[in-house]
């Protein structure tokens, strides 16, 4: 089944056609301004989708119904309860999608939270704009790290990607896919294929693997 947040821009796209979406550890929350990816200091991933209204052509209530089937039928689709709402779920119960917030006004902004990265690219594999995988480890328990050089954010140096392993107080996220991205954290390194853009703010490569080690 392919499910997408990116479904509901193509909805929206449909209806005009027819009528004429945390540097210190603790890190800040994640304050999206346009489609991007958030990777918390435990790795927990969230998404934000945003996108122009105008509620001549919709209304809030059709969009938030849209997105909660989605999100719904989703899960449903692999054994959990079929609702789209991490409270509503059974007890124990983490569910693989979850809307964390919808807000309505002249943008509209979808948030979602996932309970893994293969939860993650199995329900955005229909969008184009999204990561095609996800890995995020603590450097602490990594073995080895790919043979390539990673950029200091502080001063543009260049270290071997095999030094971050072992320290206690780097994580490490890799990324294949151009998307953007904010960590709960201060970016200490990237690989070369990354455009940081802030603190915990980058833009992942196009082609191959990018790597974001922050704390």
């Amino acid at each position: 089944m392919k499910r997408s947040i990116r479904t509901c821009a193509v909805f929206l796209a449909l209806v005009l056609l027819l009528s004429a979406l945390t540097g210190c550890r603790s890190g800040r929350a994640f304050e999206p301004t346009g489609d991007s990816l958030y990777i918390s200091d435990e790795g927990v991933i969230s998404t934000a989708f945003i996108v122009d209204v105008d509620a001549s052509y919709y209304t809030e209530d059709d969009m938030r119904s849209f997105c909660e089937t989605e999100v719904s039928e989703y899960n449903a689709s692999k054994g959990a309860s079929a609702v789209a709402y991490q409270d509503d779920a059974a007890d124990n119960e983490t569910l693989p999608v979850a809307i964390e917030s919808f807000t309505y006004g002249d943008q509209a902004q979808l948030i979602l939270t996932y309970a893994s990265a293969d939860d993650y690219v199995a329900f955005n594999e229909a969008d184009p704009d999204s990561a095609t995988s996800i890995m995020y480890a603590e450097a602490r328990n990594t073995v080895g790290m790919p043979e390539i050089s990673l950029v200091s954010v502080e001063d543009g140096s260049r270290v071997a990607a095999g030094s971050v392993v072992g320290d206690d107080r780097l994580k490490i996220v890799m990324i294949e896919g151009d998307v953007n991205v904010q960590v709960q954290g201060r970016l200490v390194y990237t690989s070369e294929n990354v455009t940081v853009t802030g603190e915990d703010t980058a833009t992942t490569g196009a082609e191959g693997s990018s790597y974001l080690i922050f704390r």
